[in-house]
């Protein structure tokens, strides 16, 4: 038989027990890898600032943030599940689900509305637009998605890409490439090349933009996507994410200073002042649309989606052409109040 003080001492061990359980059930956090576009800096801030606000904790997620070599290297690792979601091209991943329709990650969030991609070139190398690219060096990473996309820029603007000299090179040395004139021409993101050539001490009126938006390629660009294995497996850790990716960028456009801050104690060493100019040139060229406007970030007009996807096949002559529910999943996006751009 139990005595008073014998059971105040159960119920006491007891409810702590269950305090505890509880406890442990609440802060319990499901880890996952997000692989990033490029090194740490203004087009992937938004979610270091979602980390440091604790919106990903708050839903339940333990982010672990890595650098990529670019488009090519986000798809391969969210095939081979060594990381669940990244950040990538819309129109590279329309390639590589229609040679991988089993294995290829699917994209949940459209985040660039406006494709960045491009060619670039500095004014003293005699270019002036893309058929002047023909006998001149042009280098890019292969994983890179504007490299990637070359065929496509030149069935666009007339340009024979087979009498251009195509260099595959490191995607950390592209800019001091063109810098020195060890190539005449580099294909990426017109913001990335932009802004590493303006802390080289280059002036705007000294490069030439070649964007392939330009050119009569209506693209959405980056996009938030998941791998296959989370997809099917944690639905629910997919919508989490994507709302928490959802309310950083929309912290990140009302805030891009204190967006850059959250970069900068990832890697101390960078430029804030330039990368809060080039996450400024991305809220303004790359993610404002007429669309995102009234509809919020992530929201996808079906039918340009379509037209990418025809594209796509076009140019790369693919073996089968994608449906737009492959490539692109919308039923993950929050309630538009997350995602209302500021």
């Amino acid at each position: 038989m139990l005595t008073k003080i014998s059971l105040r001492r159960w119920l006491t061990c007891t409810f702590g027990m269950i305090a505890l359980t509880v406890s442990s059930v609440a802060t319990a956090q499901t880890p996952v890898k997000f692989s990033l576009n490029f090194k740490p800096d203004g087009s992937n801030a938004a979610w270091f600032l979602a980390q440091e606000k604790g919106y990903f904790r708050d839903a339940g997620l333990q982010v672990t943030l890595d650098a990529s070599n670019g488009t090519g290297d986000v798809l391969s690792r969210l095939t081979n599940n060594s990381y669940d979601f990244g950040f990538a091209d819309i129109g590279a991943l329309m390639e590589f689900a229609a040679r991988n329709p089993q294995q290829a990650p699917v994209a949940v969030m459209a985040i660039y509305a406006n494709s960045p991609l491009s060619v670039v070139a500095l004014r003293k190398s005699g270019i002036s637009g893309p058929k002047d690219l023909v006998g001149k060096k042009l280098g890019g990473p292969p994983t890179d998605g504007a490299f990637r996309m070359l065929p496509a820029f030149a069935k666009a603007t007339g340009l024979d890409v087979s009498q251009v000299r195509l260099e595959n090179i490191d995607i950390r040395v592209r800019e001091t490439l063109l810098f020195r004139g060890d190539l005449d021409a580099v294909a990426g993101f017109d913001s990335s090349i932009w802004f590493n050539l303006k802390a080289m001490g280059v002036k705007w009126e000294d490069v030439v933009f070649m964007r392939y938006a330009d050119q009569g390629l209506d693209l959405y660009g980056n996009a938030l996507m998941v791998s296959r294995r989370m997809l099917e497996s944690n639905p629910e850790a997919v919508r989490a994410f994507v709302r928490a990716t959802a309310l950083g960028w929309r912290d990140a456009m009302a805030n891009p200073a204190a967006a850059i801050d959250a970069v900068a104690k990832r890697d101390p060493l960078i430029n804030k002042a330039i990368e809060i100019e080039k996450l400024e040139w991305l809220l303004k060229n790359q993610i404002r649309s007429p669309l995102s406007e009234r509809d919020g970030l992530g929201a996808v007009d079906l039918a340009r989606l379509d037209r990418q996807i025809e594209t796509v096949t076009s140019v790369f002559a693919l073996p089968i052409r994608p449906a737009a529910a492959s490539i692109y999943d919308a039923r993950f996006l929050p309630l538009v109040t997350d995602r209302r751009l500021p």
